[in-house]
């Protein structure tokens, strides 16, 4: 496994190879599209499915396989981490995510890409603190959308056994340019790390 920072700030890193071939070849033996899901809270106007597996599922496996990197995950980003549970996204044609910031419920998130989905990965922008709205609502921190984007500040290729983590803060704008085309599946694992 290897953990790379995109930048001296320290708050988005590369993750790649957490996963063993052995795990990846049984994910791609699995039907994604039998598998029982639900809508994302907060997501349900998009293409994506979270995934409902049962309890002999092997993305059971791959949970465990990635939480068993807790130590070496929290230390590549100077925390400490007691557990890591993973939830499993399908995202599916016609996915996009404009970009956003997430609300600050999210404090560390870290997606793996699970199929190989080149060049739909997530894209991040260098945003700076002063072009950020705060609203008292559940989102809280919003995007002027009447500026235009900011500069690209890395993206993410969505290739197989790599993702991103991110220290979420007011500045951490993200999303998903590209859209998803037909019979395109983009699967991923959705980490929550606790401290």
């Amino acid at each position: 496994m290897k953990i790379t920072p995109v930048d001296d700030k320290n708050t988005l890193f590369l993750i790649e190879d957490i996963l063993s071939e052995e795990t990846l070849n049984k994910i791609d033996e699995m039907d994604l599209l039998d598998i029982p899901w639900i809508r994302q809270n907060w997501q349900e106007d998009w293409e994506r499915r979270l995934l409902e597996p049962d309890e002999s599922s092997h993305l059971n496996n791959v949970a465990n396989e990635i939480e068993a990197h807790k130590k070496e995950i929290g230390d590549a980003v100077g925390m400490s981490f007691i557990e890591i549970n993973s939830r499993f996204w399908i995202d599916t044609e016609g996915f996009t995510v404009d970009p956003h910031i997430d609300n600050p419920g999210v404090r560390i998130a870290l997606q793996i890409y699970l199929k190989g989905c080149e060049n739909v990965g997530t894209t991040f922008y260098s945003l700076k603190e002063e072009d950020v709205i705060e609203k008292e609502d559940a989102q809280r921190y919003h995007f002027p959308w009447w500026e235009g984007l900011p500069p690209v500040r890395y993206t993410f290729e969505g290739k197989r056994n790599t993702g991103y983590i991110m220290l979420n803060d007011k500045t951490q704008l993200h999303g998903v340019p590209i859209t998803l085309g037909k019979d395109t599946l983009r699967l991923s694992a959705y980490c929550n790390c606790k401290e």
